[in-house]
C-alpha cells in the first residue's frame, strides 16, 4: 500500500483533531454517567452493573476484528460513532426531559454503545499504521495519545464543572455530539486500500482462527491478551470504587474529575515524551516500566488513601498507564502485517476488557461492604505480576518472529479501496 511520505499529512491531521475532540467528549461522559447513576441509586455496585454492561459485548470482539479485517475501514469507524452519538444523546436528553432515567435504559444504551465500540477500537487500531510512514509510527502513536490524553484532561475539568454546576445529562449528550463530529471528520481521512485474497473467501470463523495462529508463533503476543485479562480483572473494582471513595472523602465530583485529569495529565506527559523519543524508546522495556510503576503507585494509594495521596498518584499513574500502553501499541503494529490488525487487536482487546465486565459482576455485591485499601493492594500484587511475566516474556523473545512471512504467503487480488476509485496495491 502507498503510505504518506511525511508524518503531517493531511489525513493525519484530521485524524488528529478527530481523536482529540472525541477523547473531550468521552472525558465529560465518564464523570457524567458515573454521577448519573450514583445519585440515582447512591450504589457503587449499580455503577459497577453499568459498566459491566458497556464492556459485556467486548466477549465478540474476535469476530468484529474478523468482520473490520475484511471491509472499507472507514465502515466501522464512522458507523459506530454515529451510533454511539445517536445513544449518547438520547439517554442525555431523556435525562433531561425526566430526571431520572430507568436504569434498564442506561443499561441498555451502555450495552449497545460497547457493542459499536468492539468494532471501532479494532479499525482504529488498524487505521493509524496506514497514515504515517513505518519510522514515524511510534511518534505519531505519541502525538494521538498526547493530543487524546490533552483533550481527555480538559474534558473531565470541565465534566466535574458540569456535573457540579449544571447536570449529567448535558455532559452526556455533548458527549454524542462529539461522536457526530468524529464521524463528520473521519469522511475526509483517506486510508489506503485493501486487499482480499485470492479465491474463495474463508468465513468469519475461520478467519478468527488464522489470527489466533498467527498469534501463538509469537510469545509475547501470546502473553498479552492474558496479562490485560487478570490485570483489568483486578483494576475494575478500582475503577468503581473511586468515585464514591472521593464523595466519602467530601470532594465530591469536583475530587473524582480533578483526579481523572490529574491521571490525564500524566499520560499527556507521557506522549510527550514518546513523540520525541519516538524510535529511541524500546517498547519492551517501556511497557516494563509502565507495569511497575502503575504497581507501585496502587501500593501507595492502598496505604493512604486520602485525598492528596489520590490526586499525586494520578498523576503518575498516568504517566505509568501512558509509558505502558502507547509503545505497546506500537510494538504489535510493527509486529503484525496489516491484513491481520484488525483480529489481532480485537484477541488483545477481548483479553484485555474481558476481566473487568466478569469482575464487575462478581465483586460488584461486595463494593459497598469492604474498604477501598483492599482493591488498590490487590491491583498492585497483581501487577507486580504481570511485571515479573512480561520481564520473562521479553527477555525469552528478543529477537520477535517474522510474522510478515505467513501474510506473505496469502494471493491477493481485488483491492478494496477506502477511498473510491483510489485503491492501491498492498504490500505483503
Amino acid at each position: 500500500m502507498h503510505l504518506p511520505p511525511t508524518l503531517w499529512n493531511r489525513s493525519f491531521v484530521l485524524w488528529l483533531l478527530a481523536s482529540g475532540q472525541s477523547q473531550l467528549g468521552s472525558a465529560l461522559a465518564s464523570i457524567a454517567l458515573s454521577f448519573l447513576v450514583l445519585h440515582q441509586t447512591g450504589s457503587a455496585g449499580q455503577m459497577a452493573l453499568t459498566l459491566a454492561c458497556s464492556l459485556a459485548p467486548n466477549l465478540l470482539m474476535p469476530f468484529a476484528g474478523a468482520l473490520v479485517d475484511r471491509v472499507n475501514l472507514k465502515i466501522p469507524l464512522i458507523g459506530a460513532d454515529v451510533a454511539r452519538g445517536f445513544l449518547q444523546v438520547l439517554v442525555g436528553g431523556l435525562a433531561l426531559a425526566w430526571g431520572e432515567v430507568p436504569l434498564w435504559v442506561v443499561n441498555g444504551a451502555a450495552l449497545l454503545t460497547g457493542f459499536a465500540g468492539i468494532f471501532a477500537g479494532p479499525a482504529g487500531s488498524a487505521a493509524v499504521p496506514g497514515l504515517v510512514p513505518p519510522a514515524e509510527l511510534a511518534r505519531a502513536n505519541g502525538l494521538l495519545g498526547g493530543v487524546g490524553q490533552g483533550a481527555w484532561l480538559v474534558g473531565t475539568l470541565a465534566g466535574g464543572w458540569l456535573v457540579s454546576v449544571f447536570s449529567p445529562p448535558v455532559a452526556i449528550v455533548l458527549d454524542g455530539v462529539s461522536f457526530f463530529v468524529m464521524a463528520a471528520l473521519l469522511l475526509a481521512v483517506r486510508l489506503p486500500g485493501r486487499v482480499e485474497p485470492g479465491g474463495p473467501r474463508p468465513g468469519v470463523l475461520a478467519d478468527v482462527l488464522s489470527g489466533l495462529r498467527l498469534m501463538r508463533r509469537s510469545k509475547v503476543l501470546t502473553l498479552v491478551p492474558c496479562i490485560g485479562l487478570v490485570l483489568n480483572a483486578t483494576l475494575a473494582p478500582v475503577t468503581v470504587i473511586t468515585p464514591k471513595l472521593m464523595e466519602t472523602l467530601g470532594a465530591g465530583a469536583k475530587g473524582y474529575g480533578l483526579f481523572l485529569a490529574l491521571e490525564s495529565l500524566g499520560m499527556l506527559l507521557s506522549g510527550a515524551l514518546i513523540a520525541v523519543l519516538g524510535n529511541r524508546l524500546p517498547p519492551r522495556r517501556a511497557t516494563a516500566a509502565g507495569l511497575a510503576l502503575t504497581a507501585l503507585i496502587y501500593g501507595v494509594m492502598g496505604l493512604r488513601p486520602d485525598v492528596p495521596v489520590l490526586l499525586t498518584g494520578a498523576v503518575l499513574l498516568g504517566f505509568g498507564f501512558g509509558i505502558l500502553n502507547t509503545p505497546l501499541n506500537t510494538l504489535m503494529q510493527r509486529m503484525v502485517p496489516a491484513e491481520y490488525l484488525g483480529r489481532v487487536f480485537s484477541v488483545l482487546g477481548t483479553g484485555s476488557t474481558l476481566g473487568m465486565p466478569l469482575s464487575l459482576l462478581l465483586l460488584s455485591p461486595l463494593l459497598d461492604h469492604t474498604p477501598p485499601a483492599l482493591w488498590f493492594g490487590v491491583a498492585s500484587v497483581l501487577l507486580l505480576a504481570g511485571t515479573l511475566a512480561w520481564v520473562l516474556v521479553a527477555l525469552s523473545e528478543r529477537v520477535p518472529p517474522d510474522l510478515h512471512t505467513l501474510a506473505g504467503n496469502r494471493s491477493a487480488s481485488s483491492p478494496v479501496a477506502d477511498e473510491p476509485g483510489r485503491a492501491q496495491p498492498a504490500e505483503a
